[in-house]
C-alpha cells in the first residue's frame, strides 16, 4: 500500500533528504492513513538535529526545541518535525529527565507507545514496521511496545490513551497490555488533571461506546473518582447505554459519567480536572439539578429555561433523556420551540424596563425588584402578554396594591 502525501509533506521530506537527512512520516498520521482515515495533521520523524532542520527552510518555529520538536510552516500549515530521540528515566510517570537525540530510527520507535502509532513511511522506502503494527491495524488490536509495563510506567497518561483509542477505533486491548495497565493503574494519580480531562473527555465522546466498558475494567476509576468510585462502577451498564445516546458534548458527557456520586464528590472530582469556566458551570449545575422532577408542560419549561438558562436547561434535558426519562424528550422539543418562538425568558427581555417602572413611580430597590419578577412570572406563563402597554397595565395594577 502506497500512502498518498499532501505535496507540502512531500517536500519536507524531499528537502531533509536531499540534505543527507532521513525524514518519515510516523505515528498517529500513518495509522489513520492504513485505515483509510484522512489524518488530521502529519508529524515528520527526521535524523536531522533540530538545527539541521531550521537551516533547511525559511519559516519555523521553535515548539519545543528541547524535546526535538520543530514546527515548519507552509503554505499557513504546521507541520511537526521532530529529531529521532531516546529518553532516559521517566522520573514522574510523565516526562522523561532527559533526552538525546540519535541518528537511528529504530531507537526512536522503540520509546513509542502502542504498536500501531509505531510506523514510520516513507514514499521511496515504504513502512518501517518493527513491532508489527500493521498486523495489529488489521486485527483491531491495541498492544504496547516492546513490555507494556515499562511504557505504562514511562508514561501513566498511555493507560487512558489505550483506553481512548479502543473507543476511537474501535479496537480491543491485547491481553498481556490490558494486564499491565490494570496492574499499574494507581500510577494515574501522578498525571495532571488538565491531561486527564482531555483523555477522558475524547474518550466519553468517542463514537464506539460498547468499548467503554474497558474504562470501568481497567481499575483506573477508584484513582479517578476517589472512595465513592464504586458508584459510578456499580452503575457501569446504565451510564454507557446514557453516554451512547448524548451527541458529543463534554459537559453532558461528563455530567452523565459522574451522575451517581454525591454533588460534593462530583465537584471535588472536577475541580481536579481544571475545566474552563463555562464547562464547569454546566456540568455542575446538571448535576445539582438531577433530582428535578420534571414535567412535560411548556410553563414548567419555560420556568426552568428561565432559572437555569438555555444551554444549562438543555444540558439538563439531554442528561436525563439520556439516563432513560421519559418527560426529558417532550420537555426538550417544548424547549426548542421554546427558542424558536423567542420566549421572553429573563428580566431582560421584558418588553417593560426598571427605567420605565421607575417613571411610573416605583421605588427603586426591593419594590422594583419584586415587580419585575412577577411580570416575569406573567409573561413566563403567557408570553404573548410580553407587550408594554400590557405590561404598563399590569404594573400599575402592582402599584395600586
Amino acid at each position: 500500500m502506497n500512502i498518498h502525501l499532501p505535496n507540502e509533506v512531500r517536500l519536507i521530506l524531499d528537502t531533509i533528504n536531499q540534505n543527507g537527512q532521513e525524514a518519515y512520516i510516523v505515528g498517529g498520521c500513518v495509522r489513520d492513513c492504513l485505515m483509510g482515515i484522512a489524518p488530521h495533521d502529519w508529524d515528520i520523524t527526521t535524523s536531522a538535529t533540530p538545527e539541521e532542520v531550521k537551516q533547511l527552510f525559511s519559516h519555523t518555529v521553535d515548539t519545543g526545541l528541547a524535546h526535538g520538536t520543530v514546527t515548519v510552516v507552509l503554505h499557513q500549515t504546521n507541520y511537526e518535525v521532530t529529531t529521532y530521540r531516546v529518553e532516559s528515566d521517566y522520573i514522574d510517570c510523565r516526562h522523561p529527565s532527559s533526552v538525546s537525540f540519535t541518528r537511528d530510527l529504530h531507537e526512536d520507535l522503540l520509546r513509542r507507545d502502542f504498536t500501531i502509532n509505531a510506523i514510520a513511511y516513507h514514499p521511496s522506502e515504504g513502512f518501517v514496521d518493527l513491532f508489527g503494527g500493521q498486523e495489529d491495524i488489521k486485527q483491531q488490536i491495541i498492544r504496547g511496545v516492546g513490555n507494556a509495563n515499562e511504557r505504562f510506567q514511562e508514561d501513566a497518561l498511555r493507560m487512558l490513551r489505550a483506553v481512548r483509542f479502543a473507543t476511537q477505533l474501535d479496537f480491543s486491548i491485547e491481553p498481556d497490555t490490558f494486564t499491565a495497565l490494570q496492574q499499574n493503574a494507581a500510577l494515574i494519580e501522578k498525571i495532571s488533571g488538565e491531561r486527564i480531562r482531555e483523555e477522558l473527555g475524547k474518550t466519553l465522546k468517542n463514537p464506539y461506546h460498547h468499548r467503554l466498558n474497558l474504562l470501568w475494567e481497567s481499575g483506573l476509576l477508584p484513582y479517578l473518582l476517589g472512595k465513592d468510585a464504586s458508584l459510578v462502577l456499580e452503575e457501569e451498564t446504565r451510564l454507557i447505554q446514557a453516554l451512547s445516546r448524548l451527541p458529543a458534548d463534554t459537559a453532558c458527557a461528563f455530567a452523565v459519567f459522574l451522575w451517581p456520586l454525591p454533588f460534593a464528590s462530583a465537584k471535588k472530582g472536577l475541580a481536579k480536572l481544571k475545566f474552563d469556566n463555562k464547562t464547569l458551570r454546566t456540568i455542575q449545575t446538571v448535576l445539582q439539578e438531577k433530582d428535578l422532577a420534571l414535567e412535560a408542560e411548556v410553563v414548567f419549561v419555560r420556568r426552568l429555561a428561565s432559572r437555569l438558562g438555555l444551554s444549562h436547561c438543555r444540558a439538563l434535558l439531554l442528561a436525563k433523556e439520556a439516563l432513560g426519562e421519559a418527560a426529558a424528550t417532550e420537555a426538550l422539543a417544548l424547549l426548542s420551540a421554546i427558542e424558536e418562538n423567542g420566549d421572553c425568558l429573563t428580566i431582560g427581555d421584558l418588553a417593560l424596563s426598571g427605567k420605565d417602572l421607575l417613571s411610573m413611580g416605583f421605588a427603586q430597590g426591593k419594590e422594583m425588584g419584586d415587580a419585575l419578577r412577577l411580570m416575569l412570572e406573567e409573561v413566563l406563563c403567557h408570553p404573548d402578554h410580553n407587550q408594554a402597554d400590557f405590561l404598563r397595565s399590569f404594573a400599575q395594577g402592582l402599584l395600586q396594591k
